[in-house]
């Protein structure tokens, strides 16, 4: 009875260990504060040295296309504008204060992923298309263009200023 009890203290001890070495998230998620790099592309864990993000993991958001950072978009009030870094700061405004969690949906070239990403319960992507900062990827996903479809219907964002 002695052997038994011992094999199964050691079994437990063995379970215990491999539950506590197991890495936390392996499921291809993500947490951390987040660098953004332009309207649709973050650094998850890395930190901001001068102008770059540097030192963190390369996540696209998935399902979302932002305007280029050097992309030109025509004003109503007749001037041009930088959409591309107006979608990139809206995106910094977004998450500046927070955790980052993000989903990972594939794996891209150069070790980036392309991640389904979340602010709390709030779909980061979501809130760039929905806000009129960013277009649905629909190559990617149909989960977006409804909200795209509002935001252009509705003028939001750079849609307001006539961006294609």
């Amino acid at each position: 009875m002695s052997a038994m009890k011992n094999a199964l203290a050691v079994t437990g001890c063995l379970l215990l260990l491999v539950v506590a070495c197991s890495p936390d998230g392996d499921d291809g998620g993500l947490k951390g504060r987040a660098c953004v790099m332009d309207g649709d592309t973050l650094m998850i864990g890395g930190t901001r040295r001068h102008t770059k993000c540097i030192e963190g993991q390369i996540v696209d958001l998935w399902g979302i296309t932002a305007f280029g950072l050097d992309q030109l978009c025509p004003h109503p009030s007749g001037r041009m504008v930088r959409c591309g870094l107006y979608a990139a700061a809206q995106l910094q405004e977004k998450v500046k204060t927070g955790e980052v969690r993000c989903e990972k949906k594939e794996s891209k070239f150069g070790g980036v992923i392309a991640a389904q990403c979340f602010l709390g319960d709030e779909d980061i992507g979501q809130y760039m298309v929905a806000g009129g900062f960013a277009r649905a990827d629909a190559s990617a996903t149909e989960r977006y263009t409804g909200h795209e479809a509002q935001a252009k219907a509705q003028r939001r964002g750079l849609w307001e200023t006539g961006a294609k």
